[in-house]
């Protein structure tokens, strides 16, 4: 397969922003490195099961912004590596992926933070704003993603980037329905991501 994009959509790619679509395409330069465009209607949900798909088929996420445009469309950019002999991405529909549940079972390795920040939700327009650095690894994000669905936190807002060896992640997060997260799940939060601190880090 050649350099140029891939894409597949319901509807032509540029215009079609109400149908979900993507696109990848090889980075030049950069070793096993792709560019993926997600944009369109995508079901809640949508990014933890993309990253645990993408964590099976041995993709890391290197960096990410994604974003809430309106109450159900997203517009997301990835770049992404893969693992020596892993399959290549650009024979993947990742909307199809975005939309399968993958039963992965408990993580074999705890998400283990350096550190972490949280702001109010008044500071951030009624979202729980989330930011961690932790040791990154493969299924990180998808970890850090289901231990916030587990507390009815999902994203309206993220960018994700690796720093070496260091992911530092930023969430703006809100409740079930867009709603404003309350002060009880906020502090439950806090809590949480205390007990998840590497000792001495």
């Amino acid at each position: 397969m050649n350099n140029l994009a891939v894409s597949r959509e319901n509807d032509d790619f540029s215009t079609g922003f109400n149908n979900a679509g993507f696109e990848i395409k090889k980075i030049d330069g950069r070793l096993n490195g792709y560019r993926l465009v997600i944009k369109g209607f995508l079901a809640p949900g949508w990014i933890g099961r993309l990253t645990a798909g993408l964590a099976k088929n041995r993709i890391d996420i290197v960096s990410a912004q994604a974003e809430k445009v309106t109450t159900t469309v997203w517009h997301s950019t990835f770049e992404l590596k893969t693992a020596p002999f892993a399959l290549d991405p650009r024979q993947i529909d990742f909307v199809a992926l975005a939309g399968t549940e993958t039963s992965t079972g408990a993580s074999a390795s705890k998400i283990e933070l350096l550190k972490y920040t949280m702001e109010p939700c008044g500071t951030h327009d009624g979202s729980l704003y989330v930011e961690v650095r932790g040791i990154d690894r493969l299924g990180f994000l998808g970890d850090l993603l289901d231990y916030f669905s587990m507390r009815c936190l999902f994203p309206v807002k993220m960018t994700i980037d690796t720093i070496g060896n260091t992911a530092v992640d930023r969430f703006w997060l809100r409740g079930v329905g867009g709603s404003r997260p309350s002060d009880s799940i906020t502090e439950a939060v806090r809590e949480n991501l205390e007990k998840l601190l590497i000792p001495n880090a």
